[in-house]
């Protein structure tokens, strides 16, 4: 589509525009592109023609065009560097101590969203894709009660309910059997299922009325169903999108459902640049990576920031923070596999 001297050309622009947000005119690119500036002029001016680069009304430079950026990150971008120099500001964030999941998690939101100045969300395993381990109930009260899930041995959730009019202490022990029996040791997109179909028929051989228990169980049941989303920094989506897209992330399970969909399975990261399949953040840029959380599969740490940052920079940032946090999970399910557990 363009030669090597335009695509340097290119590539160096969106590199000068992403650091300064000025123009780019010829003169800045002649000491590192080996032409005459009119060969670098007519190169540029070909850029413009091919919808990759915008001349700016108030200069002679031109700037990247949306899809100029698109085919810098398409064509030009790595996405294995490391920014080396954030190395100890970034370990200095983790260095302290989580007794939870979410606690570090949160602490990689955080610290992105402060190092990039974008808006960062953190993504727990895919919720269909744990199991349930251990199920517990506690009554806290004559009327109500506590149920504790454990999920893939390590991740726990708790529920508060109020125990349904009529039962008798024995029926909630016969709950905690029912889900002991049928979904302990299942995955949660297989809870579901049996939710609907088994669950009803089994609860009328062990209670006379069945409503307010098949009402409880989905009481129980329904958070485990929802993804695990931490946000740091989303009140900076104000500063490069429009209201829309801020409203946008109050629905965190559309979002994180967006962003697992636009990884592939056998994708580990991937930087989508003004990509109309993702709605309301179509005039952004998302970065998504995964990162392995031992045992249990993959979570996804997601930059949501304007399409003129600076990729080389933001990139390495997310790589390094993601590196980190891959370092951090593994000594906390290491520390949980030597007999500790997980304080909730």
């Amino acid at each position: 589509m363009i030669t090597d001297r335009q695509k340097a050309i290119l590539d160096l622009i969106v590199d000068i525009f992403s650091q300064t947000h000025e123009p780019v005119g010829s003169k800045a690119l002649q000491e590192r592109i080996n032409s005459s500036s009119a060969t670098i002029r007519n190169d540029m001016s070909t850029l413009e023609k091919l919808g990759l680069l915008e001349k700016a009304h108030t200069s002679s430079g031109r700037m990247p065009s949306v899809s100029g950026f698109q085919y810098f990150v398409e064509n030009s971008l790595t996405l294995t560097q490391v920014a080396e120099h954030d190395v100890y500001q970034v370990l200095k964030a983790f260095d302290d101590n989580f007794f939870k999941i979410e606690d570090l998690l949160q602490r990689a939101a955080d610290v992105l969203a402060d190092l990039t100045g974008y808006t960062v969300l953190a993504q727990d395993v895919e919720a269909s894709r744990q199991k349930l381990t251990g199920f517990e109930i506690v009554t806290t009260s004559t009327h109500t009660g506590l149920a504790v899930f454990t999920l893939d041995e390590s991740s726990t959730l708790t529920s508060q309910f109020a125990i349904p009019k009529n039962f008798l202490p024995q029926d909630l022990t016969t709950v905690r059997q029912l889900v002991h029996e049928r979904f302990i040791g299942k995955s949660v997109l297989d809870i579901h299922y049996r939710l609907r179909t088994e669950i009803p028929q089994i609860v009328q051989r062990y209670f006379t009325t069945t409503d307010n228990v098949l009402d409880l169980f989905d009481h129980l049941f329904k958070d485990i169903f929802s993804e695990k989303v931490l946000v740091a920094g989303k009140v900076k989506l104000l500063e490069v999108a429009d209201f829309s897209a801020y409203q946008y992330l109050d629905n965190l399970q559309a979002v994180a459902s967006e962003i697992r969909e636009g990884l592939g399975e056998e994708q580990m990261q991937v930087v989508k640049v003004a990509d109309n399949r993702l709605s309301k953040l179509s005039q952004l840029t998302v970065i998504s990576q995964k990162f392995l959380v031992p045992y249990r599969g993959y979570g996804v740490l997601t930059l949501i920031g304007p399409i003129t940052l600076d990729y080389k920079r933001t990139v390495s940032q997310v790589n390094l923070v993601n590196r980190v946090l891959s370092m951090k999970l593994t000594d906390f399910y290491r520390y949980l596999s030597s007999n500790h557990y997980e304080v909730n």
